[in-house]
């Protein structure tokens, strides 16, 4: 289940291990009028890949936008949108997010949300680090290659050499650090041309949250080896049930998003959600024994959350 799914309306026991149990959309919210201008009366509010639209629900009950979209590229997953939102005031609209972006230079939007979802975005992987540093290399020094402008299509129908041509543009243009990676490295292709069009647009913010490869905890969730997650940059494969996505590395987006003069603001899902930490916690996470049901459901839920980092982006 995802991070939202199991804090679903704020009740059950996975909400207990916050410091005050609410639902997902609830901390969403109340996050994003802590730290932007976000006013609770908005224009726009714009959700993809909702999923159940369980962060919308629950979203609604801090904010009332003046519209909310829901873009979401599977048609089953729409209909439980609008099984679970039939009381709001929502449009729902069946669509590719590469596609659904240039609607976006058109129409101002306060608020786009992608939570749990730009790891499915297309990445690219056995990237060789000699042969793309060497690429880079003469990419810098050959004007007519480094002002050539981004394809203008969707990321699923590029050849093998033009993704790799793309990987060579978007490293050598945002000056992505790759040193610090293997021999045979991936690269969140999609997640960066995400950035890259989102600068082209109107919203004034972004909201994105995903599993991260360069995640740092918070402290004092730090000081426990045993829920450290693998900080390694190197996006790899998660597999799912129904798909595989790869975890992101959220130092390469902050650096492509501050070089498009977006406003940058890196946060861990731990500091956002306000997770316990009293002598129960210290004790569980410290032995790794739980003596209980519940408190099984509490170090799974603290395993599975200290993977997650956001990045919020204002424009």
């Amino acid at each position: 289940m995802t991070i939202c799914q199991s804090l679903g309306d704020g009740d059950g026991t996975f909400a207990k291990a916050l410091t005050k149990p609410a639902a997902y959309g609830t901390l969403v919210g109340k996050f994003l009028q802590e730290t932007t201008a976000l006013e609770p009366e908005c224009g726009k509010i714009i959700e993809i890949g909702g999923g159940y639209g369980t962060l919308m629900a629950a979203l609604l009950d801090v904010l009332q936008p003046q519209q909310i979209s829901m873009v979401d590229i599977s048609p089953t997953l729409l209909e439980k949108q609008r099984e679970r939102l039939h009381k709001f005031p929502v449009s729902f609209h069946c669509s590719d997010l590469f596609a659904w972006l240039p609607t976006l230079q058109r129409q101002p939007v306060d608020l786009l949300i992608l939570n749990e979802i730009i790891g499915d975005f297309p990445t690219i992987t056995d990237l060789a680090k000699n042969t793309i540093i060497n690429s880079v290399n003469f990419f810098r020094l050959k004007p007519e290659f480094a002002n050539k402008p981004a394809l203008p299509i969707a990321p699923a129908s590029l050849s093998e050499t033009e993704l790799l041509n793309e990987a060579v543009r978007l490293i050598a243009t945002y000056n992505l650090d790759v040193n610090d990676l293997p021999e045979t490295f991936n690269l969140n292709y999609g997640a960066l041309l995400f950035i890259e069009r989102l600068a082209q647009t109107r919203v004034a913010r972004t909201f994105i949250t995903e599993h991260g490869c360069d995640t740092a905890l918070p402290y004092p969730f730090s000081l426990f080896p045993a829920i450290q997650p693998i900080a390694d940059r190197n996006p790899r494969q998660i597999k799912l049930k129904d798909h595989d996505e790869y975890n992101i590395r959220f130092d390469h987006l902050e650096q492509t998003a501050l070089a498009l003069n977006f406003k940058v603001t890196r946060f861990h899902l731990m500091d956002l959600l306000k997770v316990r930490f009293d002598d129960e916690i210290n004790y569980l996470l410290t032995s790794q024994k739980p003596v209980n049901e519940e408190q099984e459901i509490f170090l799974e839920f603290y395993e599975h959350v200290a993977e997650y980092q956001g990045i919020l982006l204002e424009q």
